[in-house]
């Protein structure tokens, strides 16, 4: 199983902290956001490659990070450029993991992470569940005030755990069951994965804001996808308060 981690977005909403610096690269508990994601990721017994998804404007400082961290990792790590400059031409996650995808062949089942997500899932735990249940699956955390579920995608989900609805950032919450950015996909899903992503460009959809919590509302009503709830904390840094809380 292949890991890779989107860390090329430009978190305009943390400026000036994240103009000239990755938001994947910041300091939480005197190491870089990254490190955490990776110590779970070292944790994890099927992961064999890890794949960190940078930008062009930030490839460099990723480098760096990587060449300091590649001693400390027990998998292949690589980098991977996406190209993009500024958020204008950011051409979204989707892009993202299919470049890595293509640039390195991957034909694995695979751990996509996104780069900003602090939590104290086991990831052993939940390629288990994926392999149990041999369909995508998304791990998601249960808020306690529905208000929230406001700001993610929110699902819905039977006895079995299986999708039965995604909406992604609803003024109407239907549960406090949300997508936390760790998803596992099948060998087989990266043909429909790049298919989807076709798709959105044949259209003239702006790919820069959609996300997997899109891709997984466009594939749960054709096959089974599964929820993994998991307990513990779970954090998404998306503002200054955030961050600043988290620390």
């Amino acid at each position: 199983m292949k890991a890779i981690l989107l860390c090329a977005g430009y978190a305009t909403r943390l400026y000036p902290m994240t103009e000239n610096y990755p938001k994947s690269l910041l300091i939480v508990k005197e190491k870089p956001i990254l490190n955490h994601i990776l110590e779970k990721i070292n944790a994890a017994e099927d992961i064999d490659s890890v794949y960190v998804v940078s930008n062009k404007k930030f490839y460099f400082k990723f480098l760096e990070w990587a060449i300091r961290n590649q001693k400390n990792c027990p998998k292949k790590l690589c980098l991977v450029n996406e190209f993009s400059t500024m958020p204008e031409n950011q051409k979204g996650g989707i892009f993202g993991a299919i470049t890595a995808i293509e640039e390195n062949r991957i034909k694995d089942d695979i751990l996509i992470i996104l780069g900003d997500n602090l939590f104290e899932l086991d990831l052993n735990e939940f390629i288990n569940f994926f392999k149990e249940k041999k369909s995508p699956c998304v791990a998601c955390y249960k808020l306690e005030n529905i208000e929230g579920a406001k700001k993610f995608g929110v699902v819905q989900i039977d006895e079995n755990n299986k999708i039965m609805d995604v909406e992604e950032k609803p003024q109407n919450p239907k549960s406090d069951l949300i997508v936390t950015g760790i998803y596992a996909l099948r060998k087989r899903d990266i043909k429909k994965l790049k298919k989807y992503y076709k798709y959105l460009e044949k259209n003239n959809q702006q790919s820069s804001n959609i996300n997997f919590t899109h891709f997984l509302k466009d594939i749960y009503k054709q096959e089974s996808v599964y929820a993994f709830p998991f307990q513990g904390q779970w954090i998404d840094i998306g503002s200054k308060e955030d961050y600043e809380k988290v620390k």
